[in-house]
């Protein structure tokens, strides 16, 4: 059996590693460079939480034992503990399952999961600190022995009841925290009629995106095909425009209700430029000169993907991918390549970034 001074160092040493994957998740640089480094974090990061749940379950009973014999600081620090670790997992499982369950419950997951972070943050630096070059806190001497606390005190210390009333209390101040944040949208564009629920964070690979301008980019188009061609800008939006209105999803696990995006088929691409695919895969590449995704034809040209140069009636800015960007609707963002630059036709698919440097399913669906 674990003894509980080994439990305290491993719950020190777990929360470091979930602490620092989670600022690194958080930071675009740091993301960056783990990306670069081909560094599975977000496995790593679910991996460290899932050890972290699974020692906290197997201990519970001794948990319990031990907070009826300690002293109220020791046992106040151990809920604290608690119940940010049920916080912090309840919200990451609803981020990890977000596709199955409403945005009313994912977007606000997805605001406490972080902002816990920082809220926690402190609290944990100033225990360890004490801890580890003993600095003596000048707590009142019942806080931190089993003395009796005098009756001012006694008949104003919390039960049990009273424990689980506050949690439920936070926990749903927290809630409607992050539904404000997520209305905000809504109600600061009342005349918006996709009413957009939620909104985008902006992520990339690299420290900073291509900055095109409409006469520079071209879309080429190659590989097993009938004839390869490289179009520009303005032939592409003379094509007829079409408008998809959907939900976006994120696969951390925050969404976005309700976006128009506007731009051309990709089966009508090829059909206007008499482009006949002779392979049966596609890999998109970002002028990023890092990204890229594959798909199957039958994925793009069958699907209703396409090429979408606007959102929400506005035309894309840099970091949204201008001057152009792949969707599909029924995929997660990750396959909805930025800065879209080439479509390469080929016989065998190749594994696309996410596969290569994490463990994103290859389809992407939904």
């Amino acid at each position: 059996m674990i003894r509980l001074t080994t439990l305290h160092h491993l719950h020190g040493i777990l929360f470091v590693f979930l602490f620092l994957s989670g600022i690194a998740l958080y930071t675009a640089p740091l993301r960056t460079w783990f990306n670069e480094i081909q560094f599975p974090l977000v496995s790593f990061h679910i991996a460290s939480a899932l050890v972290y749940l699974l020692l906290v379950l197997l201990q519970l009973k001794r948990l319990y034992v031990y907070t009826k014999r300690k002293p109220p600081k020791k046992t106040f620090n151990l809920m604290l503990n608690l119940s940010a670790f049920f916080l912090w997992s309840t919200t990451g499982a609803v981020m990890y399952f977000q596709a199955a369950l409403p945005q009313m419950l994912t977007n606000p997951s997805v605001w406490i999961h972080g902002m816990l972070t920082f809220v926690y943050f402190p609290w944990a630096v100033f225990h360890s600190l004490t801890h580890a070059f003993h600095i003596q806190v000048p707590w009142p001497v019942w806080w931190k022995s089993r003395k009796e606390p005098p009756a001012h005190v006694k008949e104003n210390i919390p039960g049990r009841r009273d424990f689980i009333k506050l949690t439920a209390l936070g926990t749903a101040f927290l809630f409607a925290g992050g539904l404000v944040k997520w209305f905000q949208p809504v109600l600061t564009a009342a005349g918006d009629e996709t009413r957009m629920r939620g909104y985008f964070r902006i992520y990339n690979v690299t420290n900073d995106y291509p900055r095109y301008t409409e006469r520079e980019w071209e879309l080429t188009i190659d590989g097993l095909v009938s004839s390869p061609v490289t179009i520009s800008r303005q032939e592409l939006r003379a094509l007829p425009e079409t408008a998809v209105v959907t939900d976006f999803y994120c696969v951390t696990g925050w969404s976005v209700r309700n976006v128009e995006m506007r731009g051309v088929l990709v089966r009508d691409v090829l059909s206007n430029f008499s482009i006949t695919p002779e392979g049966t895969s596609v890999t998109a590449y970002s002028g990023d000169g890092l990204y890229y995704d594959t798909f199957t034809v039958s994925q793009l040209v069958d699907e209703d993907a396409m090429l979408v140069f606007s959102l929400n009636d506005d035309e894309l800015i840099h970091a949204q991918g201008y001057p152009c960007r792949l969707f599909h609707p029924e995929m997660y963002g990750y396959k909805s390549v930025k800065w879209l630059e080439r479509l390469e036709f080929t016989e065998e698919r190749q594994q696309g970034y996410w596969q290569v440097n994490g463990d994103y399913d290859l389809n992407g669906y939904l």
